[in-house]
């Protein structure tokens, strides 16, 4: 059985990579990060295995992912 898609809320998004969410909404508008899904009334968030995997395939500042 699949498991349900976790959805990452906006402080928990700068927790885990770091940016501020005003910034993964500008790079999602220009279309280098993932989209934010709306799951139900006033509740929007990013999957998380998108966001890991925008993570894993992001280079870091030094270089190295």
């Amino acid at each position: 059985m699949d498991r349900a898609p976790m959805l990452i809320r906006r402080k928990q998004l700068k927790e885990l990579t770091g940016l501020s969410p005003s910034t993964a909404e500008r790079w999602e508008k220009a279309g280098k990060f993932p989209a934010r899904r709306c799951v139900g009334p006033g509740v929007v968030g990013w999957l998380y295995d998108e966001v890991r995997e925008f993570m894993k395939n992001t280079p870091t500042a030094g270089g190295t992912p």
